[in-house]
């Protein structure tokens, strides 16, 4: 009776112990890197950044490419339809988007990969400043459809 007290006593202070240090483990995925071995540690971290940068750039291309499209079409049918005539007008839309959006599509899309190869490569080497700063986090929560390149927004 004894031992069986002591092995579940130990069990579950082994539990617990693993518990709490498991809690602790996201702490350890990028420590502060420590002033006395900082070569050490950009040694040490740099596959880790070198797998970050080849994912973020795989994520950013796309979607900047996407977004940056979206971006180029709407300025370009804009920036055509305001040149015939009124902007808002259902016939110079049509008009601009017959002409001016498949030109902003390309052109936009063209920035977009550039623009998502450069950011995904630095931000994905260096980090970014928050978790929800990259440019194109907020694609899908409507801000990522203001038109850069029409000058009348």
């Amino acid at each position: 009776m004894v031992k069986k007290m002591a092995k579940m006593f130990l069990a579950s202070l082994l539990a617990s112990v693993g518990l709490a240090m498991g809690s602790l483990v996201p702490t350890l995925a990028y420590p502060e890197r420590p002033e006395s071995a900082r070569v050490w540690y950009e040694i040490e971290y740099f596959p880790v950044r070198l797998v970050s940068m080849v994912v973020t750039t795989a994520w950013d291309v796309p979607t900047a490419s996407f977004q940056d499209g979206v971006k180029g079409a709407i300025g370009g049918t804009r920036m055509v339809a305001r040149n015939i005539g009124k902007e808002d007008g259902t016939y110079e839309l049509v008009a601009g988007g017959l002409t001016g959006g498949p030109v902003g599509l390309v052109g936009g899309a063209t920035y977009g990969v550039l623009h998502g190869f450069a950011y995904g490569v630095h931000h994905g080497f260096v980090g970014y400043p928050s978790p929800h700063s990259g440019s194109h986090s907020m694609l899908f929560q409507g801000k990522g459809f203001v038109v850069p390149y029409d000058d009348n927004y």
